[in-house]
Parts: C-alpha cells; structure tokens; sequence
C-alpha cells in the first residue's frame, strides 16, 4: 500500500465531499439502452422484449419495465467447448439518467441462460467505449460484440436465453454496476448445435476456504491449452457477470504440458462484495469454473493505533500504525496542536490492508504537533488521538574505536536523531570546517524508529593521514566526532584503568612478520617500569597483543617495529582508581557494512600458542564461501586478524581454535 500527502486545504478521502459527489454523479451511471440495427435474421439468431428490473447504483432506487434484446450467433454448428459469436443490440432501457455527461467509460455485457443440449450460463461482454450520456433522455449503447464458449460435456442443439444485462460504468474513481434482471417475457434468442469430438475438458482447482478481497488467490489445474495465455475472471454464482475487472492483478500461466499454476489477486472490498462466486479461467480455446467464497476482514475487537514512537524532534518521520480497521478502507492521519485544531499540512493517508492493519508514515514537520489522529473514511465515531512530543534536537555521534585506515570502514553509532530521515556523512577538519563529503566513499547509516542511529562509514582510500571530525547530518539535526584516518594505528582496550589493567593492545598496518616491542610511557616520553612485551605482526599487518600497565605514571603505550623500519606508533592511556576491568573475548570492527568490508577481528582468553580459524558463517549456522583465515594465538591468549566478508549471506563471524580444546566463539555481522 502507498501513503499519499495532500496540500493544505484538500478533503481526505472518505469526506462528506466526496460521499456527495458519489451521491450526485451516481445518476450518470445508468447505461442500459441500445440503439437498434436491421439485421437480417439468422437461424441461430433472434429478438425478445422482455421486462426487466434494473437496480441502480449508489442507492438510486429501481426501474422496471420493457427493454429490447437481439442476439445473433455464430456459427451454427460448433465443437464440445467450442468457441461461439456473437452480436448484441440493446434497445432502450426503462431507467435514464439525472444529469449529462460526456466520454463515460462503459462496459456492457449480458447473461444468457443455456438449455437443452447444455446448462449454465455464458456472458457476452463487449469491449470498453465511452459514451456522452444525456440527461432525462434514452441512453444508447452501439451494439456491441464478444464470444463465450461453450461447455466441453455440452451435445445436440442448445438454446440461448437472456437472463439479465450488466454494465458497468466509471465514474469518480469508481466501477460501478447496474443489473436488469429479467422477470417476464423471456425467451430463447437462438440455438447452436454442439457435436463432434472434443479433447478433454480442463480442470480447475480453487480455494475451499473464503478468500478475502485484495489478496491472493492461488489456482491450478490441467489439461489447458499448452502455453496459452489465461485469463481469470470473477463472475456471480450462478455463472453471470463475469468480470475479469474482480482481479487486479493475475501471475497465472500454462506451461508446455497444459498445467495451471500462479494466482490471481482479488480486487479491493468495494469492488468484491462479500458472497459465493465462480472463478473462471479461460485461455482462448478452453474454459472452466470453480466455487470461490470471498469474505473481507471483519475487524474482532476495538479499533487501535500506535506510534513508532511518542516523541522526537522536527524532522522525525514516525510510523502510525493502526489495527482492527474495515479492509479497504482510507484511513486519514492527520497531527493536532494542543488546542486540538488540525494542522492540515501534516496529513497523510492510506487504505486498511487485507488484514485490518494499517501503516502510514508522518513527518513531524510543526513544532506546533501535540498528538496524532486517526480516523475511518472521515467517520468522526472512528476517531483516535495519540499524544506526541516535539523535544529538541539532541543528537549524539560516537565512532567506534574512533580510528580507521584509509579505505576502511567503522562502526558508527548515535542516540537523538530524527527517525525516518537518511543520514549523510562527511569528513571535516578536527575543528569541524572544511568538511568533505567525498572524502566518506560509502555509508549504511539509518534511523531506527526510535532515534537510534547506526551503521558504517567508509573513509574515501585517498584521505592523508590526519585527525578529522566525521559529521554526520540528518534533517536539521548534525553532530561530530573525532576520527583519527591513518594507515598504521593502535587501538587500547580498555583505554583507561586502574593499575593492574590488562590492556588489549590492537595494532593495525605494521610490517607482515614484524616484531613488535609494546612498552609504556611517562608524561617525559621516558619508558615506564613495566616490562616490554612483544608480537611478531601477522600477514595482513595486524597484531594484538596483552599489556599489563602496572605502573601509576602510565599516559601512554608505545609500539615499535623491531629491526625493520622502525615504525612507531603511540596510544593514550589514564591510569585511574578502582578496579581492574574485564576484557572483551571476542569483538569485530566494524560489526556490520556492505559485501567487500574488512572487518578487524580481535580475541582474548584463546589457548597460547594455539591455532584459531574465524569463519564467516549463515543464518543457519553453515560456512559462508568466503575463505577461512587462521592466526597463530600470542603467549598471551590474544589474536587479532583482518577477515574479509564477501559473501552477501554472512550472518555472523565464528573463531575456533583448531585441535586443541576447540573453543568457539561469534558474534553476529550485519551485511548492509
């Protein structure tokens, strides 16, 4: 379903307005008369005047009285489940028109009852034409033309009789329908022969159980006419009426053996009224009928709304969902201000779905917004009202370890945000000017419901090394954060602690096979007590490695490549009061992003000296096709790697160390 905005000053779907309208123009949908034409008669051809009685649309009333019909059919003579002609003229119907239109969209048809050598009923529609209708005045449909087909068990002569005339007319956005019945003075208008020899009839197999409108419906069968083209349609119980038009929408299809497959959606509530019907399928050669009940959603208790949220800034997009609503139906959305009066800009509209259910989004775009109200077709005793409130933009950023290589991605996270508005990111100067937004290659960052943001930002590979500000922007809501963008760069976990804090130290960008020495520093850049621990540096330049910082002047590790360049890289540390924190086991970085992400993966507590394989791995727990990397584990049960998630069906990342004593551990990835 589709949410529409109207400007300032329309009426909502449903409104009195339109009601009138219907009301009014109703009486432009009487389409029952026929000009007459001489024909020569036929064998199989003939003309009755009986009475019908017409009832009109809309709530109009009824008429009665006598209406001309000529029928003429060809061929005379044709095979079981053949193909028949033929050729209506409708003379002048007891019923006209209350006001003048022109270029009326029209469909007429008529139901013609079977007797003898077959029974049923068979429908001749004719095609679409639009016709300039006349106040007060006869109304003339040209004759019109189609072909119905007759049943594959019919033989021997078989009679025709007109049972009523249909038409169907569109006016203010609407089909409507008008019958004549036939009530007296009827008779047969011609007979055609069926024999010879047919194939078998095809078969049609549809739901038992009722069916509800604008769903649907699934049909199958045999014996069609291989590769044809299907058409369904949707016609009364006892075989009149039938109206392709009660579908909207059909995937059916006959494959090379004559088999029926697919479903055909039902038109909306309005257009399918409760009741028995027969569904039809016919494929140019062959057609055949099935039982079908529709029965729209009743709704089964009290009608309710809910918001996505109850409060945001201006800017939000909330999501106004609603159930127990009449199928079909427009549901108007619409925000109030405190005294109650309607802010007119605001609303939104959207039709009940097939369940009763209804979901429509809103801009919070006033500040002036109070609460939120729903109505049913502007029926004011289906009136709801939800509070809302407009709070200041208060938007938080944080990114992750706050430090990324060029080309890389980081998590990127946020509270306070406008939801249902896209974000953008770009990366500024640590100052926050200049900013670039191509400088930021790629980002999945969203708004949950509730404000929440998330995601990843890719840095653009050609950023200089430096300390930026990444901005990120979402309606009239923006917040910063430092991002340190280097090709060689630690992260500390924890990055403060008490004395004794086992610190994770993550390097990332080093010499492949390098060893590395991890020492601490005082304020004077001079090393620290504590001992020196190294790390020889994995293929991808990546290590982790345990630090214990023991000594209190500790503000900073240092890293550096031993006999190669040497590289150097440093990482503040604050050596607080209270106690010793615990490490994290396992983490990825960043845990989500698009197919190609390198997601750093690090580890603590694994066996020393042991081997680790991380996989990446799908919803239902099997190894995804990406390659498997393995990592020797430090001394001090710690590893740290670069896996590449590549396949679209990754759904988390499992390490497990390899013939020891097999400890597993994952963590989900998001691939966005």
């Amino acid at each position: 379903m589709f949410a529409h905005h109207r400007s300032a000053g329309t009426r909502r779907p449903g409104g009195s307005a339109l009601r009138r309208a219907v009301a009014l123009g109703a009486t432009t949908l009487l389409v029952w008369t026929g000009g007459s034409a001489a024909l020569a008669p036929l064998a199989h051809a003939g003309t009755v005047t009986p009475t019908v009685h017409c009832t009109l649309p809309a709530g109009q009333g009824e008429a009665t009285g006598p209406q001309q019909m000529n029928v003429e059919l060809t061929p005379d003579v044709v095979d079981p489940g053949g193909k028949v002609h033929a050729k209506v003229t409708l003379g002048p119907s007891p019923a006209t028109s209350g006001l003048s239109l022109n270029d009326v969209p029209t469909t007429p048809s008529l139901d013609l009852a079977m007797s003898g050598g077959a029974t049923g009923t068979v429908t001749v529609t004719g095609p679409q034409v639009s016709l300039d209708i006349p106040s007060g005045k006869p109304i003339e449909i040209p004759p019109y033309e189609g072909d119905f087909i007759v049943p594959a068990d019919a033989s021997g002569p078989v009679s025709f009789t007109p049972l009523r005339n249909l038409t169907r007319t569109k006016v203010l956005g609407g089909t409507y329908e008008t019958p004549c019945v036939v009530t007296a003075g009827g008779g047969s208008i011609g007979t055609v022969t069926v024999e010879g020899s047919a194939g078998q009839p095809a078969t049609l197999i549809a739901p038992t159980t009722p069916v509800r409108p604008s769903t649907a419906v699934t049909l199958a069968g045999s014996r069609w006419t291989p590769s044809a083209t299907p058409v369904p349609s949707l016609c009364a119980a006892d075989g009149g009426g039938c109206d392709p038009a009660k579908f909207a929408s059909s995937t059916l299809a006959i494959d090379g053996s004559g088999q029926l497959t697919g479903n055909a959606v039902l038109a909306e509530a309005g257009a399918v009224p409760d009741g028995s019907y027969l569904v039809k399928v016919g494929d140019g050669t062959k057609e055949t009928t099935a039982p079908l009940t529709v029965r729209a959603f009743v709704p089964d208790g009290p009608r309710a709304i809910a918001l996505s949220r109850n409060s945001g800034p201006v800017g939000s997009v909330i999501t106004v969902t609603g159930s127990n609503y009449f199928q079909d139906r427009w549901i108007n959305t619409v925000a109030l201000d405190a005294s109650g009066a309607t802010l007119d800009d605001t609303a939104v509209y959207v039709k009940s779905g097939s369940d009763g259910k209804f979901r429509v989004e809103l801009t919070v775009s006033d500040p002036a917004i109070a609460s939120v109200q729903v109505d049913e077709a502007n029926d004011p005793a289906t009136v709801l009202t939800t509070p809302f409130t407009v709070t200041e933009a208060t938007a938080t950023l944080s990114a992750g370890t706050a430090k990324v290589k060029p080309g890389g991605s980081i998590g990127v996270s946020g509270d306070g945000w406008p939801s249902g508005v896209t974000p953008s990111a770009a990366l500024c100067a640590a100052d926050g000017t200049g900013c670039d937004a191509a400088r930021i290659s790629g980002s999945t960052l969203r708004i949950t419901a509730d404000g929440k943001l998330s995601g990843t930002v890719t840095v653009a590979g050609s950023t200089p090394r430096a300390v930026y500000a990444l901005r990120v922007t979402a309606g009239s809501s923006e917040a910063l954060t430092q991002l340190t963008v280097s090709p060689t760069y630690l992260v500390l976990t924890p990055a403060a602690g008490p004395k004794g804090t086992a610190v994770t130290v993550l390097g990332q960008g080093f010499a492949k096979v390098a060893t590395v020495s991890i020492v601490g520093l005082r304020a004077d850049g001079s090393q620290t007590s504590d001992p020196v621990r190294t790390k020889v540096v994995g293929l991808d330049g990546a290590f982790s490695q345990t630090f214990t910082v023991k000594a209190a002047d500790t503000v900073a590790i240092r890293v550096r490549e031993v006999l190669v360049n040497p590289r150097t890289e440093t990482a503040a540390f604050t050596v607080q009061d209270g106690t010793v924190p615990a490490g994290p086991s396992f983490a990825l970085s960043p845990p989500e992003g698009p197919v190609g992400t390198v997601v750093q993966v690090t580890g603590r507590g694994f066996a020393p000296v042991a081997t680790v394989s991380v996989t990446g791995r799908t919803a239902d727990g099997k190894q995804t096709s990406d390659s498997y990397v393995t990592r020797i584990i430090g001394l001090d049960g710690t590893f740290a790697l670069n896996f590449t998630v590549r396949d679209p069906a990754t759904k988390s990342i499992r390490a497990c160390e390899v013939l020891v004593n097999g400890k597993t551990v994952q963590q989900l990835f998001t691939v966005s």
